[in-house]
């Protein structure tokens, strides 16, 4: 039917405004709806089709209590065409939408409720909480407005998100990564921020010299530090995995840093006597650690890597794969400036970006034998004792 909207379009059209209003704290009634009458002309051309789709529309109508205006046309002879549809209240909206739109509705609907009738804050406050976690799970949204009422009545400065003593509450559920949960409860209160403290950076790592056999070889120090346990160290090699860590052999001065994931790019810079030493970067070749080696420069960190380029990337690309921990795909990505990255370290890193012809996305470093790295720890001078 050419511009005239039939029953399907009609519905579309007010699930629509129902989507794009569902946040509203108070929905404007009734729903005006133009069905969209053609001209004469094109009328009298489809008259079957128009006696058929208005019927159509009336029979809708009537069915699910909708009210219609309606306005006399000539197609042979004179009749009553629909003109509009008016949709008077909600619950004339619920006999429209389909179940999944009326369960998505009436849950922010009851969210809206609560929260007005919980919480001091304006009426723009609570739409803009329940859209925010709109996608949190019943029983997040609950221990949200749980949390909220705590925070109101304690004091939380000074403990980290894992000690605030809240029953129902995992361990994880408050931590830096929530942002989303942490700000809705921020804007129900009215305050800037939660003032819960951060763990201590924590730094862990083991002396490489033999000259410290009669110490505990292996130390967990939490920052900031200023003591003396990197006196006499020359040389640093900072790696990503475990197992790695622990298989790095005798280095005279030396000392290994494991770094898992970005915490070596917080850590490191805050060591002044780090800053000192001969230092030495060594990840997983893939955008993650490319990334941090990137972050540890740009924070003021000078440093070398090792086998994080294209060449040890051709050399090892046997020993690559595909997959995340999780076992799906490692997907493409935007690159970042990583204005930290030397010319052959950044080719590797755009390549293992955007690169879609690129086999393998991460070449773990703990797949490439250690006296392969320690030949490369030789050559930026490191003394690394190979094993026998």
């Amino acid at each position: 039917m050419v511009k005239m909207k039939d029953v399907a379009a009609i519905t579309e059209q007010v699930s629509n405004h129902i989507n794009n209003h569902k946040f509203d704290i108070a929905l404007t009634w009734p729903i005006t709806i133009s069905v969209g009458l053609p001209n004469k002309a094109l009328l009298e051309a489809n008259a079957v089709a128009v006696h058929n789709n208005n019927n159509a529309i009336k029979k809708w109508a009537n069915k699910c209590g909708c009210k219609f205006e309606t306005v006399h046309r000539v197609i042979g002879t004179p009749v009553e065409l629909v003109s509009k549809i008016s949709v008077p209240d909600e619950l004339t909206v619920l006999r429209i939408l389909k179940k999944s739109e009326v369960e998505e509705y009436r849950k922010i609907r009851r969210r809206i409720d609560w929260l007005s009738a919980e919480f001091s804050v304006s009426p723009e406050t609570i739409s803009a909480v329940v859209r925010m976690t709109n996608n949190e799970e019943e029983l997040d949204f609950n221990l949200i407005v749980k949390a909220a009422h705590y925070f109101q009545n304690n004091d939380v400065s000074g403990i980290t998100p894992r000690q605030v003593p809240l029953t129902g509450f995992s361990s994880k559920w408050l931590n830096e990564t929530r942002t989303k949960r942490r700000k809705a409860i921020c804007q129900l209160l009215g305050i800037e921020a939660l003032n819960l403290a951060g763990r201590p950076t924590e730094l862990r790592f083991r002396y490489l010299d033999p000259a410290y056999d009669d110490i505990e070889l292996e130390r967990i120090i939490l920052l900031p530090w200023e003591g003396d346990a990197f006196a006499g160290a020359k040389y640093v090699i900072v790696v990503e995995n475990k197992d790695t860590y622990q298989s790095m052999p005798l280095i005279p001065n030396g000392i290994c840093i494991w770094g898992s994931g970005s915490a070596v790019s917080n850590a490191v810079p805050k060591i002044s006597a780090l800053r000192n030493m001969h230092i030495v970067y060594w990840g997983d070749m893939d955008a993650d650690g490319l990334e941090i080696l990137s972050s540890l420069r740009e924070s003021g960190v000078p440093c070398d890597s090792i086998l994080m380029d294209c060449t040890a990337y051709d050399r090892y690309c046997q020993f690559g794969t595909e997959l995340t921990e999780r076992g799906t795909e490692i997907k493409l990505r935007e690159p970042k400036p990583v204005l930290g990255l030397r010319e052959s370290e950044r080719k590797l890193y755009m390549q293992l970006c955007s690169d879609a012809t690129l086999r393998y996305r991460r070449i773990e470093q703990e797949r490439i034998p250690i006296c392969n790295a320690l030949e490369e720890l030789h050559k930026l001078g490191v003394p690394a004792v190979l094993p026998k």
